[in-house]
């Protein structure tokens, strides 16, 4: 019996030396100063930034001029001018076919003019001979009008002979085939010797120097795009490098069943690097929010109901619905904001912190990020 008056008073002695410490850490906590209770936070500021909403679309480069040029003329190729795959200019000479026959007939029919010209001339003295003599009734006006009709007979000759001489002027310089503009030659699918005929196909030139780029863009960006407007290419080929372009065709109508309209854009290619047929991902800035208000989106907090960043007035902490647009590079833009451009914004610490709260500041160092999203 004794001992177990000895355990209790023992307990009880425990319970009261326990209840003095407990007592004496909530006086200490009572006269503890308010900054120990606040919850340490990092925050950073609001800032206005231009944020540009863009369309990113895919394409395929096309040539801006191609042409596969066929034979006009026909014959025996013997000449080869050109270099597959070489460049070459307007004008150059390409292929020359065999016009030895065609000459012929040119040197005949200037020799023919020549004549007929001749004999032109004689009749046109006789006839100026005569004219005086027909008043003189020494020489009949039949006789007089026979000359005239030797005359304009000879005038139709040399007319014919001059029609024909320029046709196989023609034939001649069709002999010669010639690039219609500056570019790259195609593939070569003939020799010397070989025989073309009228329609033929010789060559394939390309104008890579500027090319084209075809893209459809929803109807809804219809007020968006506009002549000379600059578009941004990416080309698998070159992941690193960024290709610049101009729009110089918008279709004036909307396609009805896709919704959307043909855009073309030119792309500069000086060094050639780019050829028809690549594939290209296209980037079009379809309109900027210029000094948006942006928040670091570290400082954001979502969840199934709300969307929140909590603010600092002084040091207490204020929560503040918002409504996020675009999120780039580590900033979110918030859309018709109820704070302004400077305002502190809370980034670690956020979760421990409620509406009303004090908190124990640290400034996070700024981001010197470009002021575009």
């Amino acid at each position: 019996m004794r001992n177990k008056i000895i355990v209790i008073f023992v307990i009880a002695a425990i319970v009261v030396v326990i209840s003095v410490f407990l007592h004496k850490d909530e006086e200490n906590a009572a006269h503890q100063p308010i900054e120990s209770r606040a919850v340490p936070v990092i925050v950073s500021k609001a800032a206005t930034r231009n944020v540009e909403y863009t369309l990113n679309q895919v394409g395929t480069l096309e040539a801006a001029q191609e042409v596969t040029i066929r034979s006009e003329a026909q014959g025996r190729v013997i000449e080869i001018l050109f270099a597959e795959g070489g460049k070459v200019r307007q004008d150059d000479i390409l292929v020359k076919l065999d016009s030895a026959k065609i000459q012929a007939e040119v040197r005949s029919l200037k020799a023919r003019i020549a004549k007929l010209k001749i004999r032109l001339a004689n009749k046109k003295r006789t006839l100026e001979r005569n004219r005086p003599l027909v008043k003189q009734n020494l020489v009949s006006k039949d006789q007089f009008d026979s000359y005239q009709t030797a005359i304009n007979e000879l005038k139709a000759e040399v007319t014919q002979a001059r029609a024909d001489l320029s046709r196989q002027q023609v034939r001649l310089s069709d002999t010669e085939i010639r690039a219609p503009f500056d570019g790259t030659i195609g593939a070569r699918d003939f020799s010397l010797g070989h025989y073309l005929r009228v329609g033929d196909p010789v060559l394939t030139i390309v104008d890579l120097n500027p090319l084209e780029i075809m893209f459809k863009v929803p109807e809804k960006y219809f007020t968006n795009v506009f002549i000379g407007q600059e578009v941004q290419l990416k080309i698998e080929p070159y992941p690193d490098k960024i290709f610049n372009g101009k729009i110089f065709f918008i279709a004036p109508q909307v396609e009805v069943l896709t919704r959307t309209f043909a855009v073309k854009a030119q792309v500069d290619n000086p060094d050639q690097a780019l050829h028809p047929g690549m594939f290209a991902r296209v980037r079009i800035i379809v309109s900027v929010h210029e000094n948006a208000v942006t928040v670091p989106w570290e400082s954001v907090i979502r969840t199934e109901t709300e969307t929140y960043v909590y603010l600092v007035d002084g040091n207490v902490a204020h929560k503040h619905p918002v409504h996020i647009g675009k999120i780039k590079d580590g900033w979110a833009e918030i859309l018709d904001p109820d704070f302004a451009p400077g305002a502190t914004v809370i980034l670690e610490g956020k979760f421990a912190v409620k509406d009303g709260m004090e908190v124990d500041v640290s400034r996070k160092p700024e981001n010197k990020n470009a002021a575009r999203l």
